[in-house]
């Protein structure tokens, strides 16, 4: 049998093995698409996690102006929530430990009498957030950070 010009071209082999190794090629992209669709998401966690943590430091700094430790703990303690935008919803948690003239203490220390200022003190601040999101790291973030407590007249 003679070839002729009809003859030439890709056979029905040729285009199948095409299709089985575009196929593959395909396959191994989308699994690194959704890796990186996976990464982006827990980024995104930590960072909106250590928004509302450094937030929450931050108030506690402005707070600490006022040298008064009912203000710095208002300011530290109280357990909050944070829903970003996906719906995932972080518990901001504070704790402290205080430091007066080198020695540690638990809880500030409060002014003998109402007249006087409550002493110049260190407070060691660690601010944590959680959350229940699927495969969110417990605790998403925990930064700890130090902050003078000082009456500014």
């Amino acid at each position: 049998m003679q070839s002729t010009k009809a003859d030439e071209g890709l056979g029905l082999t040729e285009v199948m093995v095409a299709m089985v190794l575009l196929g593959i090629i395909m396959m191994a992209m989308i699994t690194t698409v959704v890796l990186a669709l996976n990464s982006t998401a827990s980024n995104l966690t930590v960072a909106t996690a250590a928004e509302a943590v450094q937030q929450r430091i931050e108030d506690v700094r402005a707070a600490s102006v006022a040298g008064d430790c009912d203000v710095v703990e208002g300011a530290a303690f109280p357990t909050g929530t944070v829903t970003d935008g996906r719906g995932i919803t972080y518990t901001i948690e504070g704790s402290a430990t205080y430091t007066i003239g080198g020695t540690s203490a638990d809880s500030c220390t409060h002014a003998a009498t109402e007249e006087e200022r409550d002493p110049v003190q260190l407070m060691r601040l660690t601010v944590t957030a959680r959350s229940d999101a699927p495969g969110a790291q417990d605790p998403v973030v925990s930064t700890t950070t130090d902050i003078l407590v000082k009456f500014q007249p």
